[in-house]
């Protein structure tokens, strides 16, 4: 784990001295090179007469058009080693694409968007199955990623519903009464499904009881879907706003 996480750290740097200021892609280390690499072959891949400055133009708005394009209702974290995976089939699409070949008028930029949008599933999956990974756990459970807004390293937390006994229940509502408690509370608690609309302003505020009576109520149906419907094990219940 120590040398999985000065790893991160490493890959990061590299990013943030590469220029990497927000955008998935960005906050990859070989973006910046890259991508620098791509524009001055443009001149000689199109035929049609606007095609080159298209191109031009996808190619400089790449990182901030992820961002929007991304459009996810939960904070856009992603493990810097699926992000990698990921740049690492653009950046070879790209280079196919701007490896010698000349193109009729309105094929390359036509192409370079299709680059981009496949571009922005895998990673709208990748953040997604993340999170549903850490979902998966029981109780509180966190992960290292970076925040493609800033590439900034980030350690998301979510609350799994993955528990196999009431004493591993009990364990888990203590953990996640125990993360209440944390300096920035209201932010990491809205990270937690059912918790987004919390309207408490302290954690003093809090009503446990009701808090561990809706949850455990959660719990108590995840189960019994198990028993009556053959629910998978790591499937993870419908989100339920939790009065808190």
């Amino acid at each position: 784990m120590g040398a999985a996480r000065r790893l991160l750290g490493l890959w990061l740097a590299a990013a943030l001295a590469l220029g990497a200021a927000r955008g998935c892609l960005q906050c990859d280390p070989a973006f910046a090179a890259r991508f620098a690499a791509y524009r001055p072959r443009l001149s000689r891949k199109a035929w049609g007469l606007g095609d080159v400055p298209a191109a031009g133009r996808l190619l400089r708005g790449w990182a901030g058009d992820t961002v929007r394009g991304l459009r996810l209702s939960i904070p856009a974290e992603i493990p810097l080693d699926k992000l990698h995976e990921i740049a690492a089939k653009v950046y070879e699409k790209l280079d196919i694409l701007l490896s010698g070949k000349t193109y009729q008028p309105g094929i390359l930029p036509q192409r370079l968007q299709a680059i981009f949008q496949t571009q922005i599933q895998l990673l709208q999956r990748a953040v997604i199955e993340s999170r549903l990974e850490c979902e998966r756990h029981c109780g509180i459970f966190r992960y290292d990623a970076v925040s493609c807004m800033n590439c900034n390293v980030s350690r998301p937390a979510c609350f799994g519903y993955n528990c196999e006994s009431s004493e591993e229940w009990e364990a888990a509502l203590k953990g996640l009464f125990d993360y209440m408690q944390s300096a920035r509370w209201l932010v990491a608690l809205r990270r937690i499904p059912g918790f987004l609309n919390c309207t408490s302003t302290s954690p003093a505020m809090l009503n446990f009881k009701r808090i561990k009576a809706s949850m455990s109520k959660t719990w108590h149906n995840t189960l019994m879907n198990r028993k009556t419907t053959g629910w998978h094990k790591y499937r993870i219940p419908p989100t339920t706003v939790i009065d808190c």
